[in-house]
């Protein structure tokens, strides 16, 4: 719960109300939830498909 504190006192979220806090933290975690195992996904799949040449990056 301290980090949580942390980010939000460092944040531009300091001052503004609890429930847009939590509402903002809450979509900043699904969206960073959802692009970690969108990745995972995109690797796996690459994996079963071995013919596949799978490039990250520029």
């Amino acid at each position: 719960m301290d980090v949580l504190t942390i980010i939000i006192q460092n944040t531009a979220l300091n001052g503004m109300p609890k429930w847009y806090q939590a509402l903002t933290l809450t979509l900043f975690a699904i969206i960073a939830t959802l692009a970690i195992s969108m990745y995972f996904r995109i690797a796996l799949q690459a994996s079963e498909m071995s013919e596949m040449a799978m490039r990250f990056g520029y």
